[in-house]
């Protein structure tokens, strides 16, 4: 055992912490990874604030923060039969017990029992090596870059959503929230079939983003009324497809208003707060189709996103806008605070 650089928490408090900890243990079913690149995302903003989401998945301190990344396998445990030294990974993020009644009818990814990696573990990936469950190290190929690898994992969460949109040839499509994995949904609808992908968002930063990719015409929703634009675009009669990646509770309401009758929306971002939906003049009259999607399929959308990203069917680099060192972990968590940062990555 040696000591190595982390980032993560060693106290209940606000900020962000860069300290020495042992190399992760070595369990008979797991997989010892050296990180090559990982990414913030932005359940652990929820640590660097210390809230209550934060201690409710705290399983103990100190801890090791990160759940994106990509790396080499560079030791394996006595039971592991799928992976070798050298193999290039990534990782899913949700740990299945494998036994509970959705694990052993293909739902894995809403397992009763489920544990989330760097979230319900104490050792994430923010580290020059992690460990990590063999059933959830995802063997990907050479022309994946490691950069591009550590970002599969909210790549997969865009390609749940737009799968389970049914996204048809000639649909408009809204996209709602120009986060990365907004970003990520809004061109894997255009390549889905879709004509027109509207995107919506709060922040002229992340804006831009969806405007550098290039898919579609982009809408602040405190400068412009997006219902009344994406109205007008269809000749008001509303979007077939609209994905909420923001969670908003007001964006959810104009999700209702911006779609259009038998339209279908597909819920991803997490509300801070429940929402009151008018079933009758919504669900019923409207007859609008709405449902929700959580991570990854364990592992359909897995081989649907390394197939996108081996060929390059659309550009992932597009909002991976920062790369920092371990030291530089304060600067990093600042910046994506603020909103003025996309993929924010660390290469240890």
């Amino acid at each position: 055992m040696f000591a190595v650089k982390a980032i993560g928490k060693t106290k209940k408090a606000s900020g962000i912490e860069v300290f020495d900890i042992e190399e992760p243990a070595l369990g008979p079913d797991d997989v010892l990874v050296r990180v090559k690149a990982t990414a913030i995302c932005g359940t652990d903003l929820h640590y660097y604030h210390w809230d209550a989401y934060a201690d409710r998945h705290n399983p103990g301190l100190p801890r090791v923060l990160g759940h994106e990344f990509c790396g080499d396998v560079v030791k394996v445990g006595e039971n592991v039969k799928t992976l070798h030294v050298g193999d290039r990974v990534s990782g899913e993020t949700h740990i299945p017990c494998k036994s509970c009644v959705f694990c052993r009818t293909g739902k894995m990814h809403i397992c009763k029992d489920m544990k989330i990696f760097g979230v319900d573990t104490i050792y994430g990936s923010f580290a020059p090596y992690t460990v990590l469950p063999e059933v959830t190290a995802v063997k990907i190929p050479d022309e994946i870059p490691y950069e591009v690898g550590a970002v599969l994992e909210p790549l997969g969460v865009a390609v749940h959503a737009v799968s389970e949109a049914q996204i048809r040839p000639g649909d408009f499509v809204v996209v709602m929230g120009c986060g990365p994995i907004g970003v990520y949904a809004q061109q894997l609808a255009k390549l889905a079939g879709a004509t027109k992908v509207v995107s919506t968002d709060v922040k002229d930063y992340r804006l831009s983003l969806s405007r550098k990719a290039g898919v579609g015409e982009a809408i602040n929703v405190l400068k412009s009324d997006p219902v009344a634009r994406v109205m007008e675009l269809t000749d008001e009669i509303g979007a077939d497809v609209v994905i909420e990646v923001s969670g908003a509770n007001s964006a959810i309401k104009q999700a209702l208003d911006a779609v259009k009758k038998t339209g279908r929306i597909v819920l991803v971002g997490t509300a801070h707060k429940p929402t009151e939906v008018d079933t009758t003049n919504y669900m019923i009259y409207k007859e609008i189709k709405m449902s929700g999607i959580t991570g990854r399929l364990m592992f359909d959308t897995w081989y649907q996103s390394i197939k996108v990203a081996a060929n390059k069917l659309i550009d992932l680099n597009v909002v991976t806008t920062h790369r920092f060192g371990l030291d530089d972990a304060e600067e990093a968590f600042s910046l994506l605070d603020k909103g003025e940062g996309g993929k924010v990555l660390f290469l240890p």
